[in-house]
């Protein structure tokens, strides 16, 4: 491997994590955010950096220009689709990685995730890069190759339409929050359809990925699905999902639902989303489900019996 290649490599692990958390707030898919950040690398590695002055300015650029380009592309495909779309829900681990801690410096909530299918490419790249990443005027003009007074216009608007749109712009009080979301997990797991209506507002929003439109179902209609959906898990817990509380539905050891939670200052329930497709949840059982468990608790068992080995012969020496 040469010094350049390695250069290479090194230039590329410093911003990966980085990359990822971009590419996945531009796609709403972890899939497809790591097949877009593949594709820089393979870019990276074959292209003539030598004039290359700011690696992670050069690798930030090409993978927004990759995630437009694949948003283009899969927007059609989501419009076209007979089930709701969602975004894929990205559960933060315990012991965090390098992925989940760039995603927490630029959290963005789920709410805002889902409303972000409304703007353009070119706009959700903008305000992802500005409201998520710190990103100025001017570094979102060399990326998105417009001047600095068009992208803080671009910007403005797409601001305009979330709020428009209802977007949750700003975090609930967290403690707050998480009350209300383990009062609904208590009204799903006990089956309280009186005190789960108690928790709404009087027009709440639900979303779902399940096919059906939500217009042909009413809002009582859909927690009788969701209530329904509880029934079947074995149990729903509380975990936390890009820094916010919502609620995990597992059966026999692997998620089978995310329901995330969105409340207004009154403490009540405005909007509900509901995640059940089992591709979307895949990443989520990579990291939480039966097969990850049984990993964790086969590592635990190698660890304690590797540590018994050293204190027997430690006592017999």
């Amino acid at each position: 491997m040469t010094e350049q290649v390695i250069d290479k490599a090194s230039s590329f692990e410093a911003v990966r994590a980085r990359l990822l958390a971009l590419a996945y707030r531009m796609l709403g898919s972890r899939a497809e955010a790591e097949d877009v950040v593949q594709d820089v690398w393979l870019k990276w590695h074959l292209a003539d950096t030598g004039e290359v002055q700011t690696p992670p300015a050069w690798l930030t650029t090409l993978t927004t220009r990759t995630a437009i380009d694949r948003l283009r592309h899969v927007q059609r495909e989501r419009a076209s689709q007979v089930s709701g779309w969602l975004p894929e829900p990205w559960l933060d681990e315990v012991a965090p990685s390098a992925e989940e801690l760039a995603l927490r410096a630029a959290e963005m909530s789920y709410g805002v995730m889902l409303l972000l299918e409304r703007l353009k490419p070119d706009e959700r790249a903008a305000f992802v890069l500005h409201e998520a990443f710190d990103c100025d005027y001017a570094e979102i003009g060399r990326i998105l190759e417009r001047s600095p007074a068009t992208c803080r216009q671009i910007v403005h608007r797409a601001k305009g339409r979330l709020q428009r749109a209802g977007a949750p712009l700003e975090r609930p009080d967290p403690a707050a929050h998480s009350r209300i979301v383990e009062r609904l997990r208590t009204a799903l797991e006990e089956q309280d359809r009186a005190g789960l209506l108690r928790l709404f507002s009087d027009a709440p929003e639900v979303v779902s990925d399940a096919a059906v439109s939500t217009q042909e179902v009413s809002v009582v209609g859909w927690l009788e699905k969701v209530t329904a959906l509880a029934q079947q898990a074995s149990y729903a817990e509380v975990v936390s999902v890009e820094g916010a509380q919502c609620i995990a539905l597992l059966c026999e050891g692997e998620v089978v639902g995310v329901i995330d939670v969105s409340t207004d200052g009154a403490a009540k329930i405005v909007a509900l989303r509901v995640v059940t497709s089992e591709a979307r949840l895949r990443a989520t059982n990579r990291v939480f489900g039966r097969a990850a468990v049984t990993q964790l608790i086969a590592r635990i068992q190698r660890n304690s019996a590797v540590g018994a080995t050293e204190a027997a012969a430690i006592a017999a020496a």
